[in-house]
């Protein structure tokens, strides 16, 4: 299964990909399907993630509060807005400020 895997992997890394960056990464494919040492493993999955997630890391607090809220918006109990409704909800506020500063 991970022989089919790595082919069809090689093959997808290998079109219309520069010469030395098709090199480097064959070689890294072979490297890793070689490894036994667990902790690179998970060093190379964390790195994996790190880039899946743009480099973000939420804390436990911020978790909870997005889950939180994701299920008060399924429940019904809020609702969510549109871009538009955002955008003009935030040029209300901003007037908003801009009179009281007047």
């Amino acid at each position: 299964m991970y022989n089919h895997y790595i082919c069809n992997l090689t093959q997808t890394l290998l079109f219309m990909q520069p010469v030395q960056l098709q090199k480097d990464k064959l070689e890294l494919i072979e490297w890793i399907t070689q490894l036994e040492d667990s902790t690179v493993i998970e060093k190379l999955i964390a790195i994996m993630e790190e880039e899946v997630n743009y480099g973000y890391k939420l804390s436990d607090e911020q978790k909870l509060m997005l889950e939180e809220g994701a299920a008060k918006y399924d429940s019904g109990e809020e609702r969510g807005y549109t871009w538009e409704e955002i955008k003009n909800n935030a040029a209300e506020l901003k007037k908003l400020i801009n009179e009281k500063k007047a």
